[in-house]
């Protein structure tokens, strides 16, 4: 996978062939085939191995927080750069926004919404968040962080990010029922 993953983000999705991708590692094609029954598959198993060491360290940096402290820094490490930035760049790039999109919802779903759903029952118990509905919560915070990081890969002017950021900061204060100006959010141009 980090083979594959360099190779990616130095040739592309499309460049880059399995051969590519066994010759860097030093094995036959079919070891390749044994493990990853296509390209695609390959680069899902990269995003899961991401999306997995940042839940787990995230568990464990953050076991100790309070619901709204645990949200803070979740969105605040979702909102950072990544070693998947160049190749979600170069599939976006490619036009391969079906697969990106495939891909980020399979994490979204099985690894990231549990972790999120976690975070909103223990808010609800200790009275620090008050949501109604979690799962469509959820949902609408996956579409604010996509409205930020949208304006950073596209490399809007400053004062139009720290827009989005107050407007994003704002509803997210709304639809998780914490008081005005509780949630601060950061984000760097990528």
């Amino acid at each position: 996978m980090d083979a594959a993953l360099e190779l990616f983000s130095s040739a592309g999705y499309e460049k880059t062939m399995i051969i590519d991708i066994v010759k860097k590692i030093g094995v036959a094609k079919g070891t390749f085939y044994y493990y990853f029954p296509t390209k695609e598959a390959i680069v899902e198993a990269i995003y899961t191995r991401w999306a997995i060491e940042l839940a787990t360290s995230f568990q464990l940096e953050s076991r100790q927080f309070t619901a709204l402290d645990k949200l803070q820094s979740f969105l605040a490490q979702q909102l950072l750069p990544s070693q998947l930035d160049v190749l979600c760049d170069k599939l976006w790039a490619e036009k391969h926004l079906d697969l990106l999109y495939k891909i980020w919802q399979h994490q979204v779903e099985t690894v990231f919404n549990p972790l999120l759903a976690d975070m909103i029952q223990q808010g609800n118990q200790e009275g620090t968040l008050h949501v109604v509905y979690p799962k469509e919560t959820i949902a609408f915070i996956w579409s604010i962080l996509n409205c930020l990081w949208e304006a950073s890969f596209l490399k809007e002017p400053s004062e139009v990010l720290i827009n989005k950021i107050k407007i994003a900061e704002a509803i997210l204060e709304q639809i998780l029922g914490v008081e005005e100006g509780v949630l601060k959010l950061t984000i760097t141009q990528l």
